[in-house]
């Protein structure tokens, strides 16, 4: 457990420019927050909220798409796994990191929303539930990714990713809404997206469970293809 938690914190520790980009979103709107007047701009503040809150799940995949390709590139990956770590708990460490990479951009957005937001009359209960939900929605998005950079470079690793979180939120609209729960990342995400407050929405545990539990298996799935992958090849 030590060895995957160090290979976490040392993951979010190389992504810190990236998570850094994020964090300037976040403090745009609280910027925002200070300058406008709440009771009459809060429609326009809680697009901008949307809208921030969004990004982290295009870098989550960006994040699990680049971890094992960059890692290989330098060969650190060599050193690390040559240290009585297995390809499994590596691949948790990545997990792990891209949650707690993530969990740091929604925390801060958490407690600007809860202040902007919530003295503008939107429930703070709800800012923190759809927080949850874009964590649950960043580690699987992230996990998928890991799972295609197992054996694709990031760019394609991207784009299996996007086919795979597309298809049900396409099948969602032109058959059956149950199709959305396929793979939940558009579900959860499209909470925070639909939020108002008019209607803030209600909790849907049933998607972040699902996202937990999908989480596990695409996580040993990566494992799997993973144990097959030559990692002593060097990569361009």
């Amino acid at each position: 457990m030590k060895g995957v938690l160090l290979i976490a914190i040392n993951f979010v520790r190389e992504q810190r420019w990236p998570i850094l980009v994020l964090l300037m979103w976040v403090l745009l709107l609280a910027f925002l927050g200070l300058v406008s007047n709440l009771p009459r701009e809060r429609e326009d503040l809680l697009f901008i909220f949307k809208q921030v809150a969004v990004y982290v799940v295009a870098f989550s995949v960006f994040f699990g798409g680049s971890a094992i390709y960059n890692e290989r590139k330098t060969r650190r990956i060599l050193a690390v796994l040559s240290k009585s770590i297995g390809r499994q708990q590596y691949l948790s460490g990545l997990v792990l990191g891209v949650t707690i990479a993530s969990a740091i951009y929604c925390f801060a957005l958490g407690l600007t929303g809860s202040w902007t937001l919530g003295f503008a009359g939107f429930p703070m209960s709800q800012v923190w539930y759809l927080m949850l939900s874009l964590v649950a929605a960043c580690m699987l998005a992230g996990t998928i990714a890991l799972m295609f950079s197992t054996f694709l470079n990031p760019f394609f690793a991207a784009g299996a990713t996007a086919a795979v979180l597309g298809i049900p939120a396409v099948m969602a609209h032109t058959t059956a809404s149950t199709w959305a729960y396929a793979v939940p990342v558009y579900t959860l995400t499209m909470q925070v997206m639909k939020a108002s407050f008019q209607s803030p929405g209600r909790a849907n545990w049933l998607a972040i469970g699902l996202a937990v539990a999908e989480t596990v298996c695409f996580w040993i799935l990566s494992a799997r293809i993973f144990s097959y992958v030559d990692i002593a090849v060097a990569v361009e």
